[in-house]
């Protein structure tokens, strides 16, 4: 799971995502209630939400940065099953990280100075929403390079062997 070499099938990326981010969304909010009741944090008064401790604050970034790493990796091994390269992963990522860029310089300007960089800016979250619907289609439902490639063996190799061996 925290490696990003070799290759998984679509199922099993399927699965082991879902089952870590639920078990990261489980572990966050369990984390965040036991602080709740007792008292490990403080209650913002103009939001009215809890906020965490100090330790806490860095337990709940430990469990996401895991759980973005897993992901990742998971992500990149199932790019490798389509004879991807895992770079790809960072295509959304940095579209995602220009919009926002783009986002606070606007943010910053005064009004009648935005024009520009608005337009840049909202290009861009076009192309973060462009590739991550072609990156999720692709890992997410089109089927791995049949036989071995670059990246490794086939993942589906053993279980179709196995078929083929029980046809008469």
């Amino acid at each position: 799971m925290f490696s990003f070499k070799g290759r998984i099938q679509r199922l099993y990326w399927w699965l082991t995502s879902l089952v870590v981010g639920a078990a990261a969304g489980m572990i966050s909010s369990t984390v965040e209630s036991v602080a709740q009741s007792f008292g490990l944090g403080f209650i913002d008064p103009e939001t009215h939400a809890f906020e965490p401790a100090v330790l806490l604050s860095v337990l709940l970034s430990v469990i996401g940065v895991l759980n973005v790493w897993i992901n990742y990796a998971l992500t990149a091994k199932r790019l490798h099953d389509r004879n991807r390269s895992g770079w790809w992963l960072l295509a959304p990522t940095v579209t995602l990280v220009m919009a926002i860029a783009f986002a606070f310089v606007t943010l910053s300007l005064p009004e009648g100075q935005r024009e520009p960089w608005n337009t840049i800016g909202i290009i861009f979250v076009f192309a973060t929403v462009a590739i991550g619907v072609w990156l999720f289609l692709e890992i997410g439902f089109l089927r791995g390079t049949q036989g071995p490639n670059r990246f490794g063996p086939d993942p589906l190799a053993g279980e179709q062997g196995s078929a083929t061996a029980k046809l008469p």
